[in-house]
Parts: structure tokens; C-alpha cells; sequence
């Protein structure tokens, strides 16, 4: 006869066990978990796990710090486009600089909001300076305008544009018509009879103003709202006469929520129905004018205030029309409630 093979030990519930079923007196453990790793080597993955977690986020940060713009390029770049499209005469590449350069990240793409300064001479040899805003790539090779998530639509360039664009203002040109609690200074560009400014008005302070922490309105009434230099100026004057700073307030909320355009378009008779109406409301601005033209009203309007001077500064900025609001400086065009807080938070 010849002899069979030994039976190979067999497995069953991590014992080993004879080929003949019998169990050993002392059971052997097999040393493996449920998914089939030893002990050793799930600790040895747990330190690759970390090794490769703590890799991930260096190579993240070193990304984040080593991203720079090439200047020298992006700058070749605007020059060979300006020569080319705006056909700026004598343009050198010397005449372009960059004045403001924002890091904006997204998620591993490098992009930098930039203003380039642009120096060039008119026809008659008279030197000029412009600048040039917008937002490209390490390489200055793309342009970008917008970026928006899309499971919402959040703009996600719209920070770095309003650092870029954000405004040094000369608040003492204003009046601080409101004070609150909150953490932003807000300065607005307005005019009485603006719709969408006499709406501004409510909102910023029914709304937000537990939010804000200055109010200032600069006055920039145009000429197709006779009237409204007046009314504005009566604001300023009031505002700057600390005898009368008392009923400033009371003059606001009537030039804003009370006071009516004129229905003439003559500004002359404008200007005397916005004066007759301010006599009849306040007993006190009567006194302050009594016996007084206008004419002679306005006169003493502007005198003691500087209205004139925070028009002319109001042009200054280039302004699209009114009202335009400033948080901290970050500019808004027109009334637009979300993206003024979405800056509330910038």
C-alpha cells in the first residue's frame, strides 16, 4: 500500500486545526484582525497615513508661499497691449508700474488682483497718469473678470476687486449724520432726490444701522434735481453750526423722507419753493433767515458750510451717478443689499 500524504493544517475561526478535525489542546491564534492586518502593520499604516497628511498640507503651504507674480512679464505683456488696442502714443515700458498687487487663492489657483500705473505725455508734452485694474494669473498670461461657485453663484473674485479699488476718503468733506454701535465706517455719496437714495437712507439706518459705527453723507446733487443743492446745503449748514447741530436729525429725515422735488425745472423757482417750505417746517430756520432773499439765503448757506467744496470733491472720485456707497473705503455702485453684506464682512 502507499502511503497518502499528511493532511494540511487547516483554519476555521482562527484555530488550527488537524486535517482530522480534532482540535489542539492549545489553540494557536491566527494574529490577524477582521480586515486581515496585524497589529505591527496597522500601526505602520496609521504613521504612513500622518506622514502623507502632514505632506499634503506642506506642499499646500509651500504652494500658497512660493506663489509670486512674474512682474516683468505681466508688465511686457500690458505695454504690447496698450501699443497695440489704446495706440498710446510714446508708450515705454518704463511708463508702466505696479502699484497694487492682491494674492488671491483659490484652492491651489494662484490669481493676483493688480493696478498698473500708466504714465504717458498728452499732445502738447503735458505728462499724465492713468492706471489699469484687473486680475491674472502668476504668469500674466490669462484675464480674469469673474469667478463664481457654482452651486450658489458667490462671487469669489468680488473681495480682491474691492481691495483694489478701495478708496482713501477724505471723510471731514462730509457730515456724520448717524453714530451706532457697529464696527463699520460707511460714507455715501448722495442726493435728496435721488428715488434710490431717499430708499438708502431708510435702509441704512432701519436695517443696518446696529451695524455701522459712522454714517457720512457727502452731497453731490445734480442739476437735473433743481432744488436739491439747497435742500443739501440747508443739511451742511446745520451740521456745521453747533448752535444748530440740535435739529440736524430733524432737517435729514425731512430732506430725505418728507421734502418733494419741486415740480418747476427752473432752478430759481425751485430754489423758492424748497426755501418756503423750509420756513414753514422749522420755526427755527425762519429766525435763522428771516428777512432774507433767497438769493441772499443761499448765500449765507454756502458760507457756513462747505457744500461747494464737498461737491467738488465729490466730482473728484468720477462717480457714475448717485448714491454710491463706501464700506471701510470698498466701493458700491447703486443699491445692492446682498453684496453690501457680503462687504460688511470683507
Amino acid at each position: 500500500m502507499t502511503r497518502s500524504a499528511a493532511p494540511s493544517p487547516v483554519f476555521k475561526d482562527g484555530v488550527r486545526k488537524r486535517g482530522s478535525g480534532s482540535t489542539l489542546s492549545k489553540p494557536w491564534l491566527s494574529g490577524r484582525g477582521v480586515e486581515g492586518l496585524t497589529p505591527g502593520r496597522l500601526k505602520a499604516m496609521k504613521r504612513i497615513f500622518v506622514a502623507l497628511l502632514v505632506l499634503s498640507v506642506l506642499l499646500w503651504t509651500s504652494h500658497a508661499l512660493s506663489a509670486q507674480l512674474d512682474e516683468k512679464k505681466l508688465l511686457s505683456v500690458v505695454h504690447e497691449r496698450l501699443n497695440l488696442s489704446k495706440k498710446i502714443e510714446n508708450l515705454k515700458l518704463e511708463d508702466l508700474s505696479i502699484q497694487k498687487k492682491i494674492h488671491i487663492d483659490l484652492k491651489g489657483l494662484s490669481l493676483w488682483a493688480v493696478r498698473i500705473n500708466i504714465k504717458s505725455e498728452s499732445p502738447t508734452k503735458e505728462a499724465k497718469t492713468g492706471f489699469l485694474d484687473f486680475i491674472t494669473d502668476d504668469n500674466g498670461q490669462f484675464q480674469f473678470e469673474n469667478i463664481s461657485e457654482l452651486k450658489n453663484g458667490y462671487p469669489l473674485l468680488e473681495k480682491a476687486w474691492a481691495e483694489l479699488k478701495k478708496v482713501d476718503l477724505n471723510t471731514r468733506m462730509g457730515q456724520i449724520i448717524f453714530r451706532g454701535e457697529g464696527s463699520q465706517n460707511i460714507v455715501w455719496v448722495t442726493d435728496n432726490f435721488c428715488p434710490y437714495c431717499r430708499t438708502a437712507y431708510q435702509v441704512l439706518l432701519q436695517v443696518y444701522g446696529n451695524q455701522i459705527k459712522e454714517l457720512v453723507s457727502i452731497y453731490l446733487p445734480p442739476e437735473s434735481h433743481p432744488g436739491a443743492e439747497l435742500a443739501c446745503s440747508v443739511s451742511s449748514y446745520v451740521h456745521s453750526q453747533e448752535n444748530l447741530r440740535q435739529y440736524a436729525k430733524q432737517v435729514d429725515d425731512f430732506i430725505f423722507l418728507e421734502l418733494n422735488p419741486p415740480a418747476t425745472n427752473d432752478i430759481n423757482g425751485a430754489n423758492a419753493v424748497i426755501y418756503e417750505a423750509f420756513k414753514s417746517k422749522f420755526s427755527w430756520f425762519a429766525e435763522e433767515f428771516s428777512n432774507l432773499t433767497v438769493e441772499k439765503a443761499f448765500e449765507k448757506l454756502r458760507a457756513g458750510s462747505n457744500i461747494e467744496e464737498q461737491m467738488r470733491y465729490a466730482r473728484s472720485l468720477r462717480l457714475p451717478g448717485t448714491p454710491v456707497i463706501f464700506v471701510d473705503g470698498k466701493r458700491i455702485d447703486g443699491i445692492d443689499w446682498k453684496k453690501f453684506e457680503r462687504f460688511l464682512t470683507y
